[in-house]
């Protein structure tokens, strides 16, 4: 193939007499041949690459932003309340716990009560007997079964009854402040409470905006709040962060940048109830995700796994509590 220097010297010695548009047309088809061609596959998937990467960052940079926002918020329910209801998942009681909160609370003298949510998920003959005796007072509920609605609105009320000087000074009733983790129930347990849906629900954690005032009796008044999320939450790294929340429920399935990692640490935490769940046997983490995907047949063209919905699909039933300890 002629190249380079070849061609012009070509045009040169053996071109006298012929016509020049000859030459243009000969080193334009010669431009055309040599031009690389351009894979426009791969630049698409590179600005995808590229995209998935600044949505990241950008969820880093809100989440740093709500750094400070979320103390405060904290500080406030702490100070409005005459008695505060720490709600906890059950089965995570470490993780959904915010020590934060309990030194705020324990340092202003408020009265804290510790309710265990989502109990109707778990076997509590497997929990930590000394640690949970160790929390006081508590209370175990769900609100799938209604179990222990009942106990916690009646010790509310007898709580109540103690505070001498509330602190709304206005209309002098009592405030029960309701803080949490994301998706820890929450609201569901302040609509079982109150007994109709003066806060809203959903199954997307964050369905609570702002700082909602709900009456329980004429004297005693809930507070509702967002997910409060622990400061030392914010100083670990990003991927972490995300793993956690999304094990507890606190980012929803849909919205995790890295659904396969997530699994992955799920997967490495409770082997057995995730394979029992879906029957699976596998000898490790990649082998239980090929089976899966092929289960479900999800697939992409070639027959290879579609991972990323193959995790969604386990941190969806995950988080909606199909999947028992």
């Amino acid at each position: 193939m002629i190249r380079g220097l070849s061609v012009i010297s070509f045009i040169i010695n053996f071109g006298k007499g012929r016509n020049i548009s000859i030459y243009k047309y000969e080193i334009s088809r010669f431009n055309m041949k040599q031009r690389p061609k351009l894979n426009f596959r791969k630049r698409r998937e590179k600005k995808h690459d590229t995209s998935m990467i600044m949505r990241s960052r950008q969820k880093l940079v809100n989440l740093q932003r709500q750094r400070g926002k979320y103390p405060v918020l904290a500080s406030r329910i702490v100070q409005m309340s005459d008695v505060i209801l720490e709600i906890i998942d059950s089965r995570f009681i470490g993780e959904t716990r915010n020590p934060e909160i309990e030194e705020k609370i324990e340092k202003q003298g408020k009265t804290l009560v510790y309710v265990l949510n989502k109990v109707d998920l778990i076997d509590k003959s497997k929990l930590n007997e000394e640690g949970i005796n160790s929390m006081k007072p508590h209370v175990f509920i769900s609100c799938v079964t209604r179990e222990g609605i009942r106990n916690l609105r009646d010790l509310i009320k007898m709580l109540a009854n103690r505070v001498e000087t509330p602190e709304d000074r206005v209309f002098g009733r009592v405030s029960v402040g309701v803080v949490g983790y994301p998706n820890t129930g929450k609201s569901s347990i302040i609509n079982l409470l109150s007994g109709r849906s003066s806060s809203k629900v959903g199954k997307q954690p964050g369905s609570t905006k702002g700082i909602m005032k709900i009456r329980l009796t004429p004297r005693i008044v809930l507070l509702d709040s967002p997910g409060i999320i622990s400061e030392k939450d914010y100083s670990t790294s990003y991927a972490s962060a995300m793993s956690r929340h999304t094990k507890v429920g606190a980012r929803s399935y849909s919205e995790v940048p890295n659904p396969v990692i997530a699994v992955y640490n799920l997967m490495n935490e409770f082997p057995s109830a995730i394979e029992n769940f879906y029957q699976i046997e596998a000898e490790n983490f990649e082998s239980f995700m090929d089976k899966l995907g092929r289960k479900k047949n999800f697939l992409k063209k070639g027959g290879e796994i579609d991972e990323d919905r193959t995790a969604r699909l386990v941190l969806k039933e995950w988080q909606e509590g199909k999947i028992r300890l």
